[in-house]
């Protein structure tokens, strides 16, 4: 398992040296020095409910639930018993909900104007005042603002696990890799091997590193992270994603089946399994990756609320002709509860995706239309990445699925630089580019067949191996011949 210390609630992320951790408002006026040398104050009268919120974030960035704590939920159950007042409690808890899939957001909202209460009452510190900052602007949807926030806190305060978990992962749902990698630089100067989540923070640096294209340092700082704790789920998903776009097939399996007894009880487990079936059905062993899909990956997806990795790993076997139409049906009841939130345009791709797989015409026309009418009345970064390019990318999806293919590869090639605007990985939107292969192989018009030869060109240059690769270029000269 993950090498940190198994009584989590006994952990003192921010302060170390001293048993007693209560940090109350009469604290704060007279503090004592060795808490203050930490920079990561905590308004509470409960030192409880502070070693719960360590406990909390430790377990939500390292991916593991502590099974003595009775996981993440029980222990920011227990952090908001120990102190109801709590401020850093109620913002992380608040946070949480405001992301979660059937989360009551208005409730949220609400709950905002108490905390801000609570925030002025209690006199909390400048760090926290920010926080309960980000999480209105997050509210808000001014996303964008919300992690310029949590930029700010980390200026002062780098080890600041929280806002630095919730900066870097806004990033990623924003496409905005290279300020993954910038905060990350910079954060990384402030730890040590003896800071907690350190091969965490090492784990985040390398995929950052990975998702600008630098692979060598990508494993570096993989290596790196799993030398602190050889059971860093994050590192392991890293060197998934690296071997991939190597094209290192054979050894991307191998070592994610070596490291299979730790993060097969990681909270990634889902998307690492979506990875191991990656590999396999680039390999062309496309039973294989469907029987990852049975035993692990739609039950995971199932219990997670997380359809992604399903309807992205159906919808490239289905390029293979790989028929596969009541795992589809499995898919469809896990997407209604997304199905009008419009929360993030990747996810509603995939929502598209999963209702015409299961001949659900209608439905899909209707939700391209209701995209339309969201980025019209609403504002936010995620309402203008679907007008600029999410809505061409769903009307590439829709042509494609109804068999307008030159229709399909004019929309998809419109967006095809700016597609990581969507956010996600650049192996989670390789399904968008294969699918603007795939519709440009079966355009009428001669231009797109060169362009899907441009495209397949650039892909091998990158890979040791690519048997998808070769097998979409001998479908490209099969469909010339004909």
């Amino acid at each position: 398992m993950l090498e940190i210390p198994s009584k989590l609630k006994l952990v003192h992320r921010q302060f170390k040296n001293f048993p007693n951790r209560t940090w109350s408002v009469l604290a704060s006026k007279f503090p004592h020095e060795g808490w203050m040398d930490s920079n990561l104050p905590m308004t509470s009268s409960s030192d409880e409910a502070c070693k719960f919120f360590d406990a909390a974030i430790i377990q939500m960035t390292s991916l593991y639930e502590d099974s003595e704590l009775g996981g993440t939920g029980n222990t920011l159950k227990q952090m908001m018993e120990a102190d109801p007042d709590f401020v850093m409690g109620q913002v992380l808890v608040n946070t949480l909900k405001y992301a979660c899939s059937q989360c009551d957001r208005e409730a949220v909202t609400k709950a905002l104007d108490g905390i801000s209460n609570l925030a002025l009452k209690q006199e909390v510190t400048d760090r926290e005042r920010k926080h309960v900052t980000a999480l209105k602007l997050v509210t808000e949807g001014k996303t964008l603002q919300a992690v310029e926030t949590y930029r700010e806190i980390l200026t002062d305060s780098p080890t600041d696990l929280m806002a630095c978990l919730f900066a870097y992962f806004k990033y990623y749902e924003l496409g905005m890799s290279k300020e993954m990698l910038d905060i990350m630089k910079f954060v990384v100067e402030a730890y040590s091997s003896e800071t907690p989540g350190y091969s965490t923070i090492l784990a985040w640096k390398a995929f950052a590193h990975e998702e600008n294209s630098q692979l060598v340092e990508a494993e570096q700082e993989s290596y790196k992270s799993l030398a602190v704790s050889s059971g860093e789920a994050f590192a392991i998903h890293t060197m998934a994603h690296i071997h991939l776009e190597r094209g290192m097939l054979d050894v991307g399996l191998a070592f994610l089946q070596s490291k299979a007894k730790y993060w097969e009880s990681s909270n990634l487990a889902c998307h690492i399994a979506w990875h191991e079936a990656l590999f396999l059905l680039e390999k062309g062993q496309f039973d294989d990756a469907v029987k990852i899909f049975d035993e692990q990956i739609i039950t995971r997806a199932a219990t997670g609320g997380n359809f992604n990795d399903a309807s992205s790993l159906l919808y490239r076997l289905s390029f293979e002709d790989v028929q596969v139409p009541q795992r589809w049906k499995s898919v469809l009841g896990l997407v209604d509860k997304f199905y009008e939130q419009h929360r993030w345009i990747y996810i509603d791709a995939h929502i598209l995706f999963t209702l015409y797989r299961n001949g659900e015409k209608e439905r899909a026309s209707e939700m391209l239309e209701k995209l339309k009418s969201f980025v019209k009345d609403t504002t936010g970064a995620n309402a203008l990445v679907t007008h600029d390019v999410g809505i061409p990318l769903c009307a590439g999806i829709t042509a494609f699925e109804e068999g307008h293919y030159e229709t399909a590869t004019n929309c998809l090639n419109s967006i095809r630089t700016t597609l990581h605007k969507i956010g996600g990985s650049i192996a989670q939107r390789d399904t968008f580019v294969q699918l603007l292969i795939h519709s440009a192989i079966k355009s009428p018009n001669p231009d797109h067949r060169t362009l899907a030869r441009t495209i397949l060109n650039e892909r091998k240059t990158k890979r040791a191996d690519d048997p998808l690769g070769d097998r979409l270029i001998s479908l490209l000269e099969n469909n010339a011949s004909d």
